[in-house]
C-alpha cells in the first residue's frame, strides 16, 4: 500500500477549505492485490467498547429494538465494557440495579439479553483501584454464570500505566486473577490494556500471565487529545507512523508468548471524546478502515471503537450517537466498520497501488477495499487476486469530506438499523475489474 502523508494531509485540508491545491489527475491509476496472504480477517473484527456505569444506567436493554438491530447490522462482534469509569464504577451484590453510579446482579442479567439477543460477546471490565479481590471475585462469577457462553473475557483495571509501574499492576493483576480464577476455574482474561505507547509492558506481562489464562493481549491507541483533532491530522495519522511501533510489538508478542489474540480493546481518533466535524464525519469513515487494516496487517485479531455516552465528556466519536440512552442513528466510524464487515472474512492481501498516492487498498479475501482520500474522483484499474465471474461495488461516501451524511451503496442507516443498499454491478475480465472512486470516499468490490 503505497501513502503520502504530507500530500494526506494537503488533500483532507483542501477538503476542508482550508488550503487550495490542483484537483489530482484521475489517470494510469493501478491496484494489484498480491495473492500473498499477510494476515487473516475473522468474524467479530470491528467491536465496539463502553463506558463501566452504561451497564448500571441501563444502556444495554434488550427491549430496545433498535439498538439491537444496528449492533446485529455490525455483529456478531466483541463488546468490552471498560473505559475510565470501570474503575469508578464498583460492584454491589446485594444492588437493586438500574443506578448508573454501580452495577448490580440484575444489570448484569439485562447486559446478558441484550448481547444474546444481538449474537455480540463481552469483555467484562472489573474495577481495580477502588476494590478488593474478593468483591471482584464475587463480580467475576455471577458475571461468568450469567453470561455464559457470551463471556470473552474478563479485563482488570483500564490503562493501568495512568497509576502503576508494570511490576506494581502485576502484583495487583495476580492477586485478582487468582481470587476470580479460584470462582471461575478456567476464566479468560485480556490486558495489560495499557495506553500511550507502553510496549515495554507487553512481553512481561505475557510471559508471567500466558499459563494464567491470558486470551487476548490488548493495547489502546488515540492519535492525540480533542483540542488537537483535524480532519487532515486524523486522515493523515494512519501513514505517520505512530500506530506502527504498538501494533509491531503487540503481533511480536503474540506471536513469541503464543497469546491466542491481541485487539486494540480501546481506540479512537482523538481521546477525551473526540472532535466534532472531525470524529463524526466521513473522514471518519475513511481513517477508521486505515486503521483497522493497519491492526490486521500486524497480526491483530479486532479493534474495540470506544463510544456510547459518557458522564465525563460527549464521546463526538461514538459510532453510534444517542440521546440519553436511546439511539438516535449512527456516525462515521460506524460506517467504516460497516464497509469493513460487507467485506467478509479470510485471507488480508496487501495491494500495490500506482498512480494516486491519495488512496489506500487491500483485499480480504477475492474483495477488494479502495479508500480515497483525495479530492478528485479517481477510476482505478483493479487486478485481483484471483479470477472472478462478476462484482458488486458498495462506495461509502457523502457530499464532502467534513459531511455527516454519509451512504453506503445509497444507504444510510437508520436509528431502527435499516439498511438497504443497492450495489452497482460491475463487469469483471479474468481477474481485472475496473472502478471509479468519487473524491473523499471508499469503495468495497465484492466479488463473485
Amino acid at each position: 500500500m503505497i501513502r503520502s502523508s504530507a500530500l494526506l494531509g494537503l488533500v483532507a485540508l483542501a477538503a476542508t477549505g482550508l488550503v487550495g491545491v490542483p484537483a489530482q489527475a484521475a489517470t494510469n491509476v493501478t491496484v494489484s492485490i498480491s495473492s500473498a496472504s499477510n494476515g487473516h480477517v475473522g468474524q467479530g473484527f470491528a467491536g465496539f467498547s463502553y463506558e463501566k456505569d452504561r451497564v448500571g444506567a441501563g444502556m444495554f436493554d434488550p427491549a430496545d429494538g433498535n439498538l439491537v438491530k444496528l449492533f446485529r447490522l455490525l455483529g456478531p462482534s466483541s463488546l468490552r465494557i471498560g473505559g475510565n469509569l470501570v474503575d469508578i464504577v464498583n460492584w454491589n451484590p446485594a444492588g437493586a440495579g438500574g443506578s448508573a453510579a454501580e452495577v448490580a446482579p440484575p444489570d448484569v442479567t439485562k447486559l446478558a439479553a441484550f448481547v444474546k439477543a444481538t449474537g455480540w460477546k463481552v469483555i467484562y471490565g472489573i474495577n481495580l483501584k477502588t476494590n478488593t479481590a474478593a468483591n471482584a471475585a464475587n463480580e467475576a462469577q455471577v458475571a461468568a454464570k450469567v453470561l455464559g457462553s457470551s463471556l470473552e473475557a474478563f479485563e482488570i483495571g483500564n490503562e493501568p500505566n495512568f497509576y502503576n509501574t508494570e511490576a506494581t499492576y502485576e502484583t495487583a493483576y495476580e492477586s485478582y486473577e487468582g481470587a476470580i480464577r479460584a470462582k471461575v476455574p478456567g476464566a479468560v482474561f485480556d490486558g495489560p490494556g495499557a495506553t500511550n505507547g507502553q510496549r515495554a509492558w507487553l512481553t512481561p506481562f505475557a510471559t508471567k500471565e500466558k499459563a494464567n489464562g491470558l486470551g487476548i493481549l490488548t493495547m489502546h491507541s488515540y492519535i492525540g487529545d480533542q483540542t488537537t483533532g483535524t480532519i487532515a491530522g486524523m486522515l493523515a495519522s494512519n501513514s505517520s507512523g505512530i500506530y506502527d511501533a504498538d501494533q509491531t510489538a503487540l503481533g511480536a508478542t503474540k506471536t513469541a508468548q503464543q497469546i491466542p489474540q491481541w485487539r486494540m480493546s480501546e481506540a479512537n481518533s482523538y481521546y477525551h471524546g473526540g472532535t466534532p466535524g472531525v470524529s463524526n464525519v466521513e473522514a471518519a469513515s475513511l481513517w477508521t478502515l486505515d486503521f483497522m487494516y493497519g491492526i490486521a496487517a500486524h497480526n491483530g485479531d479486532g479493534v474495540n471503537f470506544h463510544g456510547g455516552t459518557s458522564t465525563q465528556f460527549p464521546l463526538e466519536y461514538s459510532p453510534i450517537a444517542y440521546s440519553g440512552l436511546t439511539p438516535t442513528g449512527v456516525q462515521g466510524v460506524y460506517y467504516g466498520e460497516l464497509l469493513w464487515k460487507l467485506a467478509g472474512t479470510g485471507s488480508l492481501h496487501a495491494a500495490t497501488v500506482s498512480g494516486a498516492s491519495s488512496v489506500s487498498s487491500w483485499g480480504i479475501g477475492n474483495n477488494v477495499v479502495l479508500n480515497n482520500k483525495g479530492t478528485s474522483a479517481v477510476t482505478v484499474n483493479v487486478t485481483l487476486k484471483s479470477a472472478a465471474y462478476g462484482a458488486g461495488q458498495y462506495t461509502l461516501t457523502a457530499p464532502a469530506i467534513d459531511s455527516t451524511s454519509i451512504t453506503i451503496a445509497g444507504s444510510g442507516v437508520n436509528a431502527s438499523g435499516t439498511f438497504t443498499p443497492s450495489p452497482k454491478a460491475l463487469h469483471v475480465s479474468g481477474k481485472h475489474v475496473t472502478v471509479t472512486i468519487p473524491a473523499g470516499s471508499a469503495t468495497l468490490v465484492v466479488t463473485h
